[in-house]
């Protein structure tokens, strides 16, 4: 993976298995730190083109080396088109899933770690990873309340999810990625504050 340039603005990843309640976060996050002043620019893999759209099907009927290879594929075209334009403008990005969703996911469907991150060399890595994390229980309880659940969702794999981001965590710990673990049960203010303290006193205020 390569490091992106310190002059630019600042990339964060936020991962965690299905029903964690990342798209709370991320939006709480945002608000709170354009309330602050920083200009925040939230984006989602799989990306909304029509490679991401053709992904999200893809990955119903397909699993393995196929799809690790299209999610690649997909996040090489964010990384150019949406990341890197918007670090360019000094903003704050914040995206839904990102390598560690592969080493996850990827993993679940039996690729293996070095394939993937073979496959994932060339992206940049982020500034800050958040490794949102809650209760395997909470987990199954937040996927009931969803009319419609992905392949990677169904059955209770929750704790398949689980056991495939700790072991991630560690893998991207070896690449020198900061990191953040976010226990996120009940508690979304107190992780929100948690986040901002963290970024504010390792970026600028734009």
């Amino acid at each position: 993976m390569l490091e992106k340039k310190k002059s630019i603005g600042y990339f964060i990843a936020v991962d965690g298995p299905n029903g964690v309640g990342k798209s709370t976060l991320i939006a709480a996050i945002k608000n709170k730190l354009e309330i602050l002043g920083y200009d925040v620019y939230v984006t989602r893999e799989p990306t909304d083109t029509k490679l991401g759209n053709f992904l999200r099907e893809f990955a119903e009927q397909h699993s393995g080396v196929s799809l690790a290879c299209m999610v690649a594929a997909d996040r090489y075209e964010h990384i150019i088109n949406e990341i890197m334009p918007a670090l360019g403008e000094g903003k704050i990005v914040i995206s839904d899933r990102y390598i560690l969703s592969s080493l996850i996911l990827q993993e679940m469907d039996g690729v293996g770690t070095e394939f993937i991150l073979n496959t994932n060399s060339e992206i940049i890595k982020p500034d800050l990873q958040l490794a949102v994390i809650a209760d395997e229980k909470i987990l199954q309880e937040r996927l009931s309340e969803r009319d419609v659940l992905t392949r990677f969702e169904k059955e209770n794999q929750s704790k398949r999810e689980l056991d495939f981001m700790e072991k991630g965590v560690r893998e991207l710990g070896k690449h020198n990625i900061d990191i953040m673990n976010i226990y996120n049960n009940d508690n979304l203010d107190e992780n929100v504050e948690k986040v901002i303290s963290y970024i504010a006193d390792r970026w600028r205020k734009v």
